[in-house]
């Protein structure tokens, strides 16, 4: 008969307490930040990834422990000793289930609608909340701010029931002398049972997890380096092709900077179509546009799978952005135009006026908007992400 836990059982008992003990850490050393701190939005996405983690290591310690019975505790210990340790056990077992699935039912009804990448590589879904028949936006707020309560507080009372089995185990150990820590160590009577070699489980999940993380690093940085270099080849190729003309011809371009807990957040639209028509009576002057919001890119696949879902973009209901000119006039600067016209997103349409700078071949021209005119992000982003959001166009201008 076994007197000790299996190496499968020990290994996962002291991974998950160490990834536990760093969660409830990091998680109320990220709550004293700013709400607007970028690091508190950096380690929420790691206590998201780690916090789901643990969710799947104590499924499959629960699966273990059902199908190898854990060793008895000593006839010698007292029935109301057995009864608090068991019942200290169920509790764990409990909390360690409820907490992280509190915390994904927070993530799937918060506002903000942010997907969840593990590790920053594979995405985890959210809960289908919104499937129940009269599920609103007030409804998810609510939902939201009761799970966040509830995780808060069963963390805290996760950590009291770990000091609390901490000191029992040390009582045994130290006071009592009974040696009943030795069960949690790994020991001869494995090597007889022929079990160690289970234990490198628990280690290869962890280890499976970092790397998918340093691999989907690694791959971003390889993109963002491929990008560059393409795109630099692209400008030499245009440049060269040009060198004999007159004008440089440069491709359509429309990106955009907003700020998000404090820091500006960049990207562009990788589907642009710009018609540009300048004549000599400025008032007859065309500029036309349209973007497919389906296509941003800011080089974070996070933001990019959520901005185009319903509370923002809307990408699978209004594909499109468009900005279509209704007045051209020559501006003081020479060569520069004053240029007013509709922005349409959403379905929401809005009038902007902005200076639209022409160089040699090109022409450029900024301006901003406030998201919320648009219906853009508005189900409680507010405290997150600034609403005005700057937007950039570069575009060429057509030979005559």
């Amino acid at each position: 008969m076994r007197t000790r836990y299996t190496s499968v059982a020990i290994s996962l008992h002291w991974l998950i307490a160490i990834l536990l003990i760093g969660l409830i850490a990091v998680g109320k050393y990220m709550n004293e930040l700013e709400e607007t701190d970028h690091l508190r939005f950096e380690l929420i996405q790691w206590h998201k990834s780690f916090g789901i983690l643990v969710l799947l290591l104590i499924i499959f310690r629960i699966g273990w422990r059902i199908f190898h019975k854990p060793p008895r505790l000593s006839s010698k210990m007292p029935l109301w000793e057995k009864f608090a340790a068991s019942s200290t056990h169920v509790f764990l077992y409990l909390l360690m289930l409820i907490i992280p699935i509190s915390g994904w039912v927070m993530v799937s009804a918060s506002p903000l609608n942010l997907t969840t990448e593990l590790f920053g590589a594979v995405t985890w879904p959210h809960l289908p909340l919104e499937a129940a028949d009269g599920f609103s936006a007030s409804d998810r707020e609510t939902i939201a701010g009761v799970s966040h309560q509830a995780h808060h507080l069963l963390a805290n009372g996760l950590l009291l029931l770990v000091l609390l089995h901490i000191t029992a185990a040390l009582r045994h150990q130290f006071l009592l002398k009974d040696n009943l820590l030795s069960r949690m160590w790994v020991s001869d009577e494995h090597r007889r049972h022929a079990d160690l070699s289970h234990a490198l489980l628990p280690g290869i999940l962890l280890a499976g997890a970092v790397a998918l993380y340093l691999w989907n690093k690694a791959e971003t940085q390889e993109t963002t380096s491929n990008a560059e270099t393409q795109n630099s080849l692209t400008q030499n190729s245009i440049a060269a092709e040009s060198a004999d003309k007159a004008v440089t011809v440069v491709p359509d371009t429309v990106g955009f900077t907003a700020v998000q807990m404090g820091e500006p957040v960049s990207g562009k639209f990788e589907s642009v179509s710009i018609e540009l028509k300048i004549a000599e009576d400025a008032g007859t002057s065309v500029l036309n546009a349209t973007v497919e919001t389906a296509t941003v890119n800011t080089g974070d696949g996070q933001i990019d799978s959520t901005v185009t879902t319903a509370d923002w973009f809307a990408s699978e209901q209004y594909p499109l952005a468009e900005f279509r000119s209704t007045k051209f006039e020559a501006a003081a600067d020479t060569g520069n135009y004053s240029v007013t016209g509709d922005l349409t997103i959403r379905d929401n349409t809005r009038q902007i006026n902005f200076l639209l700078i022409t160089t040699e071949g090109s022409a450029s021209g900024e301006f901003s908007i406030n998201r919320a005119d648009f219906g853009i992000g508005t189900g409680g982003q507010d405290e997150f992400i600034d609403s005005e959001v700057a937007i950039r166009f570069e575009t060429q201008i057509p030979a005559e």
